[in-house]
């Protein structure tokens, strides 16, 4: 039908009556399904609504309401060229009150959401009287944005007691939902280590939610890979949702149509893409809506194939990350806790004062054992020991019982168990479960892995969990799994170590090393991140008499297969390692408590010790800091292009045996400055200092400044490629009087070559190492400071100023300034 003609009156308001008054002749099925659709499709004002359904009437043109229920003839169809209405409502003239049944079937469910989500994280918490019923506390981690996915606005406030920046900048949750892409999907990738929290965040993003906090969503769906994992067939998105998640009491087809329409206000949170059992292909040929494995819609909502609009989250350890996740989505590293939140955290586990001091006493007083706790899940370990540890015990007592990380899960069990009984068979019969599950890639176990004596003592001492797990639309089932995959390794390494089924060939052949790089070309999936190191941790000779009692075997057995570790270990420190396999071993080393490994393991390491592209934490960093100080040569340290947790630089105080130190990456900070600052002054055989290519601004190099002068040993120090301003590049050369020693500083295209005073001059001429050579002498004596600040963006003022400065510095000999050359006597 033409509804447009030639002889139209030119009186807009007439044109329109003539276009009704054509409509309305065609019958009264098209003319009904027009005001049907003007009231469905449109936000129609009430005072205006009504008049049109009063107009709602038979051919004859008057006015008169169908009774409910009342159809249309059935002959009579619409006109083709009008647009039915998405959901039928027969020939019932209102509307209104069907948008109003929709909205209240949508309400339901996104209030039945948020109940859903509060019950969710109740049932996470153990009840009164289990072992584990500790005071559930949560601290956020230290969070930090990758370099390409800063928040566009990182002011923004939080509300909800966000983690502190890395680099004085609030690094808040709000920030994590506020990103780049504001424009297609958004998609958030959360990388951090076993143990860091990012299960625990997820479930607290939840919980927040259902209180309300995150009101920027409407609706959030929560899934963990591993129950994904146990679905075998095909889902559609909507079953994903529905039937796996949470089903609407009324009206699935109006619900889901709403989140569609209102993708943007809904957050859907994926746990533990590293655990993804069977990866999917990286392309994928079939439709968006076509049914899918859940790995598969998850790709597809990244990609924004499938719910165009929506927001979403994933939690992944680093380097294990499949195919099908985008590249550009935006990158977040959880570093886990610093000394404040360390503190914090002892101080909200503890109820009571004198506990809370006496806790922290323990930690400050063990450097190491403070070091672990920089890992939330081993803090929260070292919390449940020590609560179990301080009564009656004298100040230090309990952390000498917690000198490693397996200890402490030893600790642990004991703590667990029924006092003075170890139950070995349900101990082993637990590590057999756990074993069987790593190897197969299991971390949720059905009621026919677990046999019902050994899962009721694992429920019973909080060691692990039941939970309904959709196994495909309609059908569930009862799932069992470790409380932490880091517990599930644990107690495979128990079995390896204590069963008599486990030979000392087959022990060995677990003792490995994985590399863990970023780069997504070597992403590599499985599930033993922490086996290796509680194998090692399981060979101390502190732990014989705990793993006699569980074998049942003498201690002579026991030291049988702790030696084959050991062993094993040794081998890997012959070989030439890469980077993350450097500080893998160093853990695993640090673990056995055996000096002569250590110190064969720190006489291994090459004199030039890289690190590329791969992220180290603190953790990292005090494993390694542990076995140089076995070490008698030194060693030159140079990590670049690695995430770092801003505060590692720390865990390298007192470590003597590092004489060149570079950090190259646009991760590191002020904080990062800041911790560095702290640590030079107790390296004292540091010769040279590298910083490039950082974020580092006038909050930074106010506190390097402050800690070079109490370096004087320096001989070399490089700022290459920071975009230091005029104040930090005067600030820099200010403090060249103060390192009698340093030979050259550069900054780009800013080059200091410094002569060494007199007094140095004649240290070097008495060099036992330098006398009889008369090249090296005059070299020494030749050596003169030549300043050049050419074509590094300095101001005129900066200019002067850095002039004005250099004055003070008796061994100038020569100074650049772009083209210019001044030549200064050198008393001047």
């Amino acid at each position: 039908m033409d509804l447009g003609s030639g002889d139209q009156s030119p009186d807009p308001t007439q044109r329109v009556i003539q276009q009704l008054s054509k409509l309305h002749t065609q019958g009264q099925s098209t003319w009904q399904e027009f005001i049907h659709c003007v009231c469905m499709e449109l936000d129609v004002p009430l005072d205006l609504e009504v008049p049109l359904l009063s107009i709602w009437g038979h051919g004859d043109g008057f006015p008169r309401q169908l009774d409910v229920g009342e159809e249309s003839p059935p002959d009579s169809q619409p006109h083709p060229g009008l647009k039915r209405p998405h959901q039928s409502c027969g020939s019932s003239p209102r509307p209104k009150q069907f948008k109003k049944q929709q909205q209240e079937l949508v309400k339901r469910y996104l209030q039945l959401l948020r109940t859903s989500a509060r019950q969710r994280c109740t049932n996470r918490t153990p009840g009164p009287g289990q072992p584990l019923a500790f005071p559930q506390v949560y601290i956020p981690p230290i969070l930090q944005w990758s370099r390409a996915s800063a928040p566009f606005d990182a002011q923004e406030g939080a509300v909800m007691g966000d983690p502190k920046a890395a680099d004085g900048t609030d690094v808040n949750i709000r920030d994590l939902f506020n990103t780049k892409a504001n424009r297609g999907p958004r998609v958030t990738v959360l990388l951090g280590k076993a143990g860091m929290g990012k299960t625990t965040l997820a479930h607290w993003l939840c919980q927040k939610w259902a209180d309300g906090q995150l009101d920027r969503f409407q609706a959030l769906f929560l899934f963990e890979f591993r129950q994904l994992n146990v679905i075998t067939g095909f889902l559609t998105l909507r079953q994903l949702l529905f039937d796996l998640y949470l089903r609407p009491e009324a009206g699935p087809e109006d619900v889901f149509q709403y989140l569609q329409e209102n993708a943007n206000g809904t957050l859907l949170i994926f746990d533990g893409l590293d655990e993804v059992f069977h990866p999917g292909p990286s392309k994928e040929t079939a439709g968006p809506e076509d049914p899918a494995s859940a790995l598969t819609l998850f790709s597809r909502l990244c990609r924004g194939t499938l719910l165009p609009g929506c927001w979403v989250m994933a939690t992944s350890r680093p380097g294990k990350l499949p195919a099908c996740l985008p590249t550009k989505v935006a990158t977040v590293h959880m570093w886990g806790f610093d000394g404040p939140r360390v503190e914090e955290y002892v101080s909200r586990f503890f109820s009571d004062q004198p506990s809370q001091e006496a806790a922290l006493a323990e930690l400050r007083a063990d450097r190491r054992l403070w070091s672990m706790c920089a890992v939330p899940a081993l803090c929260r370990v070292a919390c449940l020991c020590l609560y179990r540890l301080l009564p009656g015990s004298s100040p230090g007592q309990s952390a000498a019982l917690l000198p490693t990380m397996t200890q402490n899960y030893v600790q642990m069990v004991l703590t667990l168990s029924p006092q003075g009984f170890l139950p070995a068979e349900s101990l082993l019969g637990l590590g057999e479960v756990a074993l069987r599950g790593l190897e197969t890639g299991k971390v949720t176990f059905s009621a026919g892995d677990v046999p019902p004596p050994v899962m009721d003592f694992g429920a019973a001492l909080g060691l692990m969990t039941s939970f309904c797990v959709c196994t495909g639309p309609g059908h569930q089932e009862t799932g069992y799994a470790f409380t932490h995959l880091s517990l599930q390794e644990f107690f495979a390494a128990l079995h390896l170590m204590a069963s008599p089924q486990v030979d000392k060939d087959t022990l060995s052949q677990h003792v490995t090393l994985t590399s863990r790089w970023v780069q997504r070309s070597k992403a590599r999936l499985g599930l033993l991140d922490h086996l290796p190191t509680f194998l090692a941790g399981l060979a101390s000779c502190a732990c014989r008499p705990f793993l006699s009692l569980l074998a049942q075997q003498d201690e002579a057995w026991v030291g049988t297969k702790q030696a084959a570790v050991v062993q094993a270990l040794g081998k890997l420190a012959t070989r030439r390692l890469t980077g993350p396999k450097v500080i893998e071993l160093c853990h695993c080393v640090g673990e056995t408590q055996v000096p002569e490994l250590a110190g064969f393991t720190a006489q291994s390491l090459p004199h030039q010790m890289p690190f590329h592209n791969f992220p180290l934490t603190y953790a990292d960093l005090a494993a390694l800091t542990n076995i140089l100080g076995h070490r008698d040569a030194p060693i030159h340290l140079d990590f670049e292009g690695c995430p770092l947790e801003p505060r590692c630089p720390e865990a390298l105080a007192g470590c003597g045996q590092v004489e060149n130190l570079s950090f190259k990456s646009r991760k590191c900070g002020d904080a990062f400055a800041e911790a560095l600052s702290r640590c030079l002054p107790t390296m004292g055989s540091l010769k040279k200092l590298g910083l490039a290519g950082s974020k580092i601004t006038a909050q930074g190099i106010s506190h390097l400044v402050q800690a070079l002068p109490l370096c004087p040993q320096l001989e070399e120090i490089s700022f290459r490629d920071n975009q230091f301003k005029d104040w930090e590049v005067l600030s820099i050369v200010e403090v060249l009087p103060c390192l009698p020693r340093l030979r050259k500083l550069e900054k780009a295209d800013l080059i200091f070559l410094l002569s060494p005073p007199t007094e140095t001059a004649t240290e070097l001429q008495g060099d036992p190492d330098l006398r009889g050579n008369a090249n090296q002498r005059k070299e020494a004596q030749r050596r003169s400071l030549a300043l050049s600040l050419s074509s590094n963006g300095l101001s005129l003022a900066g200019v002067c100023c850095v002039l004005s400065a250099v004055s003070m510095c008796r061994t100038l000999a020569e100074l650049h300034v772009r083209s210019l050359e001044f030549f200064l006597a050198p008393g001047l």
